[in-house]
């Protein structure tokens, strides 16, 4: 079974590469490119939700800065008054649009993604391999 990591990583889980952590760093080394150094931590974050996300099986770069509050503007943005505010909050407030906002937030890493502990194992190590590098990582 293969997983995807940001920009074009792939592994299967069985047969993981040697030098996995160097394809991880040049890939994050890809991601934060042009970031001034004081904000290196945000893409170091959000690289860690991409690899979230893309262990989940969603590989859409849509939704990384995306909030519950831009899912309803999305969803309702004529329903705004001239302040950015709901003329009437009863309108967003049913089960199935909650259910998408939450959806879209309750991707841990911590997770079953296939309902096979073996492999969920395999999974969630390769996430922390993934994540020790990018934390560690320090421009050359």
């Amino acid at each position: 079974m293969k997983i995807k990591f940001p920009r074009g990583v792939e592994v299967d889980i069985d047969k993981v590469p040697e030098d996995f952590e160097e394809q991880i760093r040049k890939s994050f080394q890809g991601y934060t490119e042009g970031t001034a150094k004081a904000y290196q931590y945000q893409d170091k974050l959000s690289y860690i939700d991409l690899c979230r996300r893309y262990a989940h099986g969603n590989n859409s770069y849509d939704w990384i800065e995306r909030t519950v509050s831009d899912l309803i503007k999305d969803t309702f943005c004529d329903r705004f008054d001239e302040f950015g505010e709901f003329v009437d909050e009863s309108e967003f407030l049913s089960v199935r649009f909650m259910e998408t906002c939450c959806e879209a937030g309750s991707m841990n890493l911590y997770s079953n993604y296939t309902n096979d502990h073996h492999k969920d194992d395999k999974i969630m190590k390769l996430l922390e391999r993934a994540i020790k590098v990018v934390i560690n990582y320090e421009e050359d």
